[in-house]
């Protein structure tokens, strides 16, 4: 650090400093670079022009720009054919890494093989839609794109959207459409929920009303206030209120809590095969539609292109298909 700098200005330096020189190179003309190879490789004009579909002249005259460019003759005439200079014989390799990864940025879309996919991707997906959509969408990954890296979480608090905006997440699937400019969002289902209760519960039968359910305490459950403010709707139509008796953020802790008990929990009715397991508890439906939920499928638009992303949004949009209600 140089007397008089900060450390907060010394390091913003030094940030700058690895950052590509975009400004100069926009003034460079790279294409130079593909004529460069392909004279290195012939060790002639001739032959690179042939090479490039281009005249002589034009080749030649493209030589004498990058000797200038470089401060090199680059090629030397000799008896046979022309010679490279030390500085050329450097300049080969770097040009042919460089030029490689230039062709593969343009390449990558059309040539995208999803067997060959090695990178980490990230789905926000809660524990009750995991339970739905993973054993189907897993089976098509391992199949299609065994080597990537996917993971599931639940959807990060306190905002999903922004989770998708910051690339924390490149997809997710929750109780709720996106309604942002950057955000797009495709309807995968709807999800009608219904009532879980105790098995011996007399109080329920087998057409619940609003009525009765209100007289009764019941287990809240939801993320991001979601399925708690569906009740609530639910109830104020009909001038009622809910007891609520503690509030849950998962629904494998349901069965367990309700059995033996007068409480009851409303669920989304895809869920009853596996919360049904459990002996002490029965699911009622309820034919209402306010006790209805769509499920969506989002993503933002700086992954929309994105060829793998695309693949998972597909793989998603078939695994609800096969198992949605």
């Amino acid at each position: 650090m140089q007397r008089g700098d900060t450390p907060d200005t010394s390091a913003a330096a030094a940030g700058d400093a690895r950052k590509l020189p975009l400004a100069e190179l926009r003034h460079k003309d790279l294409n130079l670079l593909v004529v460069l190879a392909a004279l290195l490789e012939s060790n002639s004009v001739s032959a690179a022009a042939r090479r490039l579909d281009s005249s002589q002249p034009a080749t030649s005259r493209v030589l004498e720009r990058l000797r200038d460019q470089f401060g090199d003759p680059l090629l030397i005439k000799s008896a046979l054919k022309m010679v490279p200079t030390r500085r050329a014989q450097e300049l080969r390799p770097l040009l042919e890494q460089a030029l490689r990864l230039i062709d593969s940025v343009y390449s990558r879309t059309a040539a995208y093989d999803p067997a060959q996919e090695t990178g980490a991707y990230a789905i926000g997906m809660n524990d009750s839609l995991q339970a739905l959509l993973v054993p189907s969408l897993l089976a098509e990954l391992r199949r299609v794109a065994p080597r990537a890296r996917v993971r599931l979480h639940p959807v990060p608090m306190p905002s999903g959207v922004s989770a998708l905006a910051s690339g924390q997440i490149d997809v997710m699937v929750a109780f709720y459409p996106v309604q942002f400019e950057q955000l797009r969002s495709e309807l995968l289902f709807d999800a009608p929920f219904g009532c879980l209760c105790d098995a011996g519960n007399a109080a329920i039968l087998d057409r619940p009303d609003a009525v009765t359910l209100a007289a009764l305490p019941s287990l809240d459950l939801s993320q991001f206030g979601v399925v708690s403010r569906m009740m609530d709707r639910f109830f104020a139509a009909h001038g009622l209120q809910r007891q609520v008796a503690t509030t849950l953020t998962s629904y494998l802790s349901v069965p367990d809590t309700i059995a033996g008990t007068d409480l009851y929990a409303m669920v989304p009715r895809f869920l009853t095969p596996v919360l049904c397991r459990h002996p002490g508890v029965r699911f009622v439906p309820i034919d209402d539609a306010a006790l209805t939920l769509p499920v969506h499928l989002c993503w933002h638009n700086n992954v929309h292109a994105h060829p793998f992303v695309s693949l998972l949004r597909s793989m998603l949009v078939s695994a609800a298909r096969q198992v949605a209600p």
